[in-house]
């Protein structure tokens, strides 16, 4: 049986989310959140998952839009340090961080990823997120990332 790259695709979703699982019976505040957006390349899955207080582990499963043969699957799972919220309401918060990643693209590799953006709450259920997503290990591949995300 040949493996294609959107079975992989489906089994780094599988794979991402079981990696989340433990550490959501762990989350006790309302910041965390799993999500659904859109990158410069294709779609996004990605979660926020408080590890500490301003430290979370956000995983993220990313394609392509080409559903054939060659579709291309990151997963990164960087660990982030969110900063204090310039703003009195703490609605925007700035994040940073590093953590590993991997791909499928040309026989796979995996190695470090670095990511920036923030998190804007817009509702107790609703957090508007984007990110700017580095994978040194990838040819210096930089994703723009946007999406929205489910607080529990």
């Amino acid at each position: 049986m040949k493996l294609h790259s959107r079975h992989l695709s489906i089994w780094g979703l599988v794979g991402a989310i079981l990696l989340v699982n433990p550490a959501i019976a762990l989350a006790q505040d309302k910041s965390n959140y799993i999500g659904l957006g859109a990158t410069d390349e294709g779609f996004a899955a990605n979660a926020k998952l408080e590890l500490a207080e301003q430290l979370s582990v956000r995983p993220a499963v990313l394609t392509d839009v080409e559903f054939d043969d060659d579709t291309e699957v990151t997963v990164i799972a960087p660990v982030t340090y969110d900063f204090e919220s310039p703003f009195k309401n703490g609605r925007f918060i700035p994040f940073a961080g590093a953590g590993l990643g991997g791909t499928t693209r040309d026989d796979g590799s995996i190695g470090l990823t670095v990511t920036g953006g923030a998190d804007y709450r817009a509702s107790n259920k609703l957090t508007a997120n984007g990110s700017v997503v580095w994978l040194p290990f990838d040819d210096d591949r930089v994703n723009v990332m946007v999406g929205l995300g489910y607080n529990f």
